[in-house]
C-alpha cells in the first residue's frame, strides 16, 4: 500500500515540497536553534533517513551558527531514497549517521560511506521473541545498569 512507511500520500507531498525548499536556495527555510551547543557533540535524531535536505541543513546550522563541534545524524530506519546517503558523506559538518539494521541497505552504499554507522538488532529481536514465547518480561531488556 501507498505510504505505508511514511504515513499518508498527503504527508509524503509534504515533505518532498519541505525538501526541495532545503535544496532551493530560492526559498527562505528557517531552522530554530533552541540552547547552546557551543563546543558541544549534537544528536539530531529522527525515526528514519529518507531524504537528507532537513538533515544537512540541521548539521549545518549547529554547527555554523551554533558552533557545534561534532553532529552525529541517529535514526531507527536508514531508507536512504535517492542519493541522500552520498549527500550527508559529503556535508563537512556531519561526523556520523547512525541507523540500525531494520531496513536493508546496498552493500555498495555500505562499503562507499565512511560516517555510516549500523547498529545490529538481531539480538533483541530474537530474545524479545524468546523472552514473549516463554512468557518472560520483555520490559527487562530495556533497563540499563551501570556498574
Amino acid at each position: 500500500p501507498d505510504g505505508a512507511l511514511g504515513g499518508s500520500i498527503d504527508a509524503a507531498a509534504s515533505s518532498d515540497e519541505e525538501e526541495e525548499g532545503y535544496k532551493n536556495p530560492e526559498l527562505e527555510q528557517t531552522i530554530t536553534l533552541v540552547g547552546n551547543v557551543n563546543g558541544k557533540i549534537v544528536f539530531i535524531m529522527d525515526d528514519m533517513i529518507d531524504k537528507s535536505g532537513s538533515w544537512i541543513a540541521a548539521a549545518e546550522t549547529v554547527v555554523k551558527k551554533g558552533g557545534a563541534k561534532k553532529v552525529y545524524c541517529i535514526a531507527t530506519h536508514g531508507l536512504f531514497g535517492d542519493n541522500s546517503l552520498e549527500e550527508m558523506e559529503g556535508c563537512q559538518c556531519i561526523d556520523y549517521i547512525v541507523v540500525t539494521n531494520s531496513f536493508p541497505i546496498p552493500p555498495d552504499k555500505v562499503g562507499a560511506s565512511k560516517k555510516l554507522v549500523i547498529l545490529d538488532l538481531s539480538h533483541l529481536l530474537s530474545e524479545a521473541i524468546r523472552r514473549n514465547h516463554y512468557g518472560e518480561s520483555i520490559s527487562q531488556l530495556f533497563q540499563h545498569y551501570h556498574d
